[in-house]
């Protein structure tokens, strides 16, 4: 397909049938107010005269037939009989009744029907005899359509009046359907049989079947059947308002169950019926038409699919540009942080944060833009729906991870050279060897800019998914056709937890770092108390207890966050729906303010997840190449008052860089795909104690992760620290007292 050699990809666009008509009313509200408001008039006031050489109605058919007569009427008077049908009617009201937005239909012969819950009557159907069965049997959809039952068409009625006293024979041509062709031919015939019969030799009104136009019967993932008519098949200047305008032929009904439930709730109906009391008997649910839509297919170029990917391309290397800009050495943002360290660490902090809040919002800006091409590119009004333009989003996602080998080499040449400075310094050479110094520490600069670069991008990958599973929320949530409205208060509270959820996130995570510092720092104080040897090079430190409280932070840590990726989601999926109405679509009964709020939840995580990320990762990476500059030689080198103060900053990005803002890569994915799991679920009608248990749960898990990340404190931790080796100092000077006390015996 990319190189333009596969199969040509085709989109289908369903419209109603009546969509055309509110089009026109549409754009008719739009001229009328447009001239009333120019010249100072009424809605009501305004006339076809005024407004028939309007822009807004330059494209658009306006010639009807005229109910009464059977006369066809001008532009002018079309016009005119639509506005005073109008009234006062405003866009407003044109928009409320707007029908639903037909998307996710397939045709039957690409899905599994077996998986459909919908029945027929057989009496919807004729038999290969001709004729329609005694017995009110139940048929799913997979055997209508196994036994072409359901060969449905656009089916032309010619009903031709025989000429009288004068008035010469003229034939009318109605349209029926979506009708079962044989159903038709069977029904055509009884009146023409019935005609007959009823005539007795007199001329009488003939009834015949014209052109036939096949459609093509589709169901979407509810079970809701359409029957879909080509745009090129139909006849030219087709207008579908006067479709079933005279019904001979109805469309075949059908159940939103399936067989066999059908069955056993008409045999209770019977049964009970046969007893003389229907009390107490289950209901079958209200019959559904097939309705007619029209298709158009529109075919997509391949050369769109490669421009997807490479605007995917292009936002790696914009991501690679900016980061490179404000994290690198050789650049202004961090040689402007490593210029003000010699006033102390604070205009150091406050200049590194005010770049690195820059950048984030850059690297909004430059998503931004690649995700909007999809969106030209697939354009809904031309293939139909949002789906294409969402694939064209996840498109610029596998365009953006084409790099990934790259970025890969570049996330692990960070800890390469910064353990390779590590073992240098370990190893004593530094001491005199000045130039090999200063190499390592422009290679761990080096990695330090590449790492940032990688953050960068895996933040950018998260969101760029986030966006393109959104429309699968959407859908699976039932949302399709809703949306979600910023007006709606639910929506916009979910918005604001949503926001809230990255920062309470980055405050476990640094919290946790905090406390493993301290405890790691109280070890190796401790080994110095206990053992001076150390300090003297006479005997070698206990690693593997450093490791140990390292490696068991690490995970027991891992917990609070944990729970709050997934509880939080919950909390506000279950406890928005609390006390919410139940919204019906196509008959189910659905809880869908929950699922609102929820994606209200992932909107505001996903942006402020974004921006937080960047600007943790962006400022760490800041400050460290600033205390790199200091260490090369830059205002003053080592051991000066500047890099006493990069040392400061470093200490504060080190848990930004490398622990808060890279875990807000997996926090954003994860709350995605726990919300695509929840989906189903939120949106059933439980009752109120049941969302209200699961909400008092959720909301439980939360508070518990909240105690575990403020179980201990570091203020009381540096207090023990400071008592300890108050302590120790006490009981050495104690020892060392005795013992010249015994000397001096």
């Amino acid at each position: 397909m990319m190189g333009g050699t596969g199969a040509k990809i085709n989109t289908i666009k369903l419209r109603g049938t009546n969509e055309d008509q509110i089009e026109r009313i549409e754009k008719l509200i739009q001229a009328r107010d447009s001239f009333a408001s120019s010249n100072g008039k009424k809605a009501w006031e305004v006339s076809a005269k005024d407004i028939a050489n309007a822009p807004e109605l330059a494209n658009l058919k306006f010639e009807d037939m005229n109910p009464m007569t059977g006369q066809k009427m001008d532009k002018t008077q079309a016009i005119d009989q639509m506005l005073e049908r109008l009234g006062s009617i405003s866009s407003k009201d044109v928009d409320r009744a707007k029908p639903e937005p037909l998307e996710g239909f397939s045709s039957v012969s690409t899905v599994d029907l077996k998986t459909k819950q919908i029945s027929f009557t057989s009496s919807s159907f004729v038999q290969p005899d001709g004729k329609t069965p005694s017995a009110n049997e139940t048929i799913d959809l997979a055997s209508a359509v196994e036994g072409k039952k359901l060969d449905l068409a656009l089916v032309e009625i010619k009903l031709t009046t025989p000429a009288s006293n004068g008035v010469p024979a003229s034939t009318k041509s109605t349209w029926n359907g979506p009708v079962s062709l044989a159903f038709a031919k069977k029904r055509v015939a009884e009146i023409e049989e019935q005609q007959k019969a009823q005539a007795k030799g007199q001329p009488m009104t003939k009834v015949e079947m014209g052109k036939t136009i096949n459609l093509d019967l589709m169901v979407d993932k509810r079970g809701k059947l359409v029957a879909a008519v080509e745009d090129k098949d139909l006849p030219q200047d087709f207008d579908f308002s006067g479709v079933n305008s005279q019904p001979v032929v109805s469309a075949p009904s059908y159940f939103p169950i399936n067989a066999e439930e059908y069955g056993k709730i008409s045999k209770q109906i019977e049964d009970l019926s046969k007893k003389g009391s229907l009390e107490g008997a289950p209901k079958l649910p209200p019959p559904a038409q097939i309705t007619l839509v029209k298709l158009s297919r529109t075919e997509v170029p391949w050369y769109l699919f490669f421009i997807a990917i490479t605007f995917g391309l292009f936002l790696a290397f914009v991501i690679e540009i900016l980061t490179d800009y404000f994290v690198s050495t050789h650049k202004k943002p961090t040689r402007e942080v490593a210029g003000v360290s010699t006033a102390g660490p604070a205009p150091m902090i406050i200049q590194g944060f005010a770049y690195a809040s820059e950048s984030s919002v850059y690297m909004v800006f430059a998503i931004v833009l690649a995700l909007l091409v999809p969106l030209f590119l697939f354009n809904p009004a031309t293939y139909g729906s949002l789906i294409l333009s969402f694939y064209g989003i996840a498109l610029v996602g596998l365009g953006l991870l084409t790099t990934t080998g790259y970025v890969l080499a570049m996330d692990t040449f960070g800890p390469i050279s910064d353990n390779a400075q590590g073992v240098y310094e370990m190893s004593g050479e530094g001491h005199d060897n000045v130039q090999g110094s200063k190499a390592v520490q422009r290679l761990d600069a080096a990695g330090n800019t590449t790492k940032a670069l990688t953050k960068g991008f895996a933040i950018a990958t998260a969101v760029v998914a986030a966006v393109a599973l959104f429309h699968s929320y959407i859908e699976d949530a039932q949302l399709t056709g809703r949306g979600l409205p910023l007006d709606m208060p639910e929506i916009f509270l979910g918005f604001l937890v949503g926001g809230a959820a990255p920062y309470l996130f980055s405050a476990f995570s640094i919290n946790a770092v905090g406390r493993a510092s301290f405890q790691l720092i109280n070890e190796v104080r401790r080994q110095f108390r206990n053992d001076p040897g150390i300090l003297a090079g006479t005997s070698k430190p206990n690693y593997a207890s450093c490791v140990a409280i390292v490696t068991a932070a690490a995970q027991k840590e891992l917990l609070g966050p944990g729970i709050l990726a997934i509880a939080l989601p919950v909390a506000v999926a279950f406890g928005f729906a609390i006390g919410k109405p139940v919204t019906y679509v196509d008959g189910n009964a659905y809880c869908l303010v929950g699922a609102q709020a929820l994606g209200g939840f992932l909107a505001g995580a996903i942006l402020s997840g974004q921006l937080m990320a960047v600007l943790l990762a962006n400022s760490g990476g800041m400050w460290d190449n600033a205390k790199k500059l200091i260490e090369d030689g830059l205002y003053g080198g080592k051991g000066t008052d500047a890099h006493k103060a990069a040392v400061v900053c470093d200490t504060v990005g080190d848990p930004f860089k490398d622990t808060a803002g890279p875990a807000l890569n997996p926090l954003i994915k994860v709350m995605n795909l726990v919300a695509l799991l929840l989906a189903p679920v939120i949106i059933r009608p439980f009752g109120n104690t049941t969302l209200i248990i699961v909400t008092v749960l959720a909301i439980s898990a939360l508070g518990f992760a909240i105690y575990l990340s403020k179980k201990g404190s570091l203020a009381d931790e540096m207090m023990k620290v400071t008592e300890e080796a108050a302590e120790a100092e006490k009981a050495q000077a104690s020892s060392g007292k005795k013992k010249i006390t015994v000397d001096e015996d």
